[in-house]
């Protein structure tokens, strides 16, 4: 099992994340947790540690290092440029 810490944003993100994605969020993260990539995860171009996960409209962005999970973002996708002004 990984150790998972969440930024503030990344707080934010899943407090204002509708019930039912909620849900879905956590579940992602609990497989995370298990040091389990989630359905639909890709490396982040640019980031040598950075990686997203796709739940519908929702990404979860989060950097992985030695054995821990850093959730950096957890944000409704809306364009093109949302993940160079969230990393």
């Amino acid at each position: 099992m990984s150790r998972i810490s969440l930024r503030p944003r990344a707080l934010d993100g899943l407090r204002h994340a509708p019930k039912d994605y909620r849900l879905k969020l956590n579940e992602a993260l609990d497989i995370l947790q298990q040091g389990l990539f989630p359905q639909h995860t890709k490396k982040l171009g640019g980031a040598t540690n950075g990686f997203r996960t796709r739940i519908g409209r929702w990404r979860i962005l989060f950097t992985l290092k030695s054995g821990e999970i850093e959730i950096a973002d957890i944000f409704m996708k809306k364009g093109r440029g949302d993940y160079r002004r969230r990393s």
